[in-house]
């Protein structure tokens, strides 16, 4: 979704660039939409790093695969590398973050990163709003407003 909208540098200045990752599988699905005329995967690969998948994430990987779970390769790649090597686990498909955290791996949403631009500082509180209303077009994503309240409330969410 950053992509889309060109705003993988913010994401990078919340997170630290060099914590932007992606592993092999969901590289190649955020490929695709260049054989369609895409460019927006050509900024996601440019600022992501590969993540090199160790020996211990395939055994997890096949684990999770063996649960049945109905996610595609990427996800559930994504959801092994992130258990054992213990970083957050970004999506906006609520399937795969609710397997990730009965997996027990830690999973940071859409409205946490959102929320952390403009209390960081990294975005003003009305940069964020624009971004998600361009994030909102890109993706088509509906967003009900109690989320965009927890967003942008100025008291800590409970």
């Amino acid at each position: 979704m950053f992509a889309k909208v060109e705003a993988l540098t913010v994401l990078g200045q919340l997170l630290g660039q060099e914590r932007l990752a992606t592993t092999p599988a969901i590289r190649e699905e955020i490929a695709v939409p260049l054989q369609y005329g895409y460019d927006f995967p050509l900024q996601a690969l440019a600022h992501t790093a590969i993540a090199p998948l160790t020996n211990q994430v395939w055994p997890e990987h096949e684990r999770l695969r063996a649960l049945g779970a109905s996610l595609g390769r990427g996800e559930l790649e994504a959801i092994a590398f992130c258990k054992i090597e213990g970083a957050l686990f970004a999506t906006n498909d609520l399937i795969a973050r609710r397997f990730a955290l009965e997996q027990g791996v830690h999973v940071i949403s859409l409205q946490t990163i959102l929320r952390g631009l403009w209390v960081t500082g990294v975005c003003s509180k009305s940069e964020v709003r624009e971004l998600l209303e361009r994030i909102k077009r890109a993706d088509r994503l509906e967003v009900p407003s109690e989320v965009e309240t927890e967003i942008f409330s100025e008291e800590a969410p409970s």
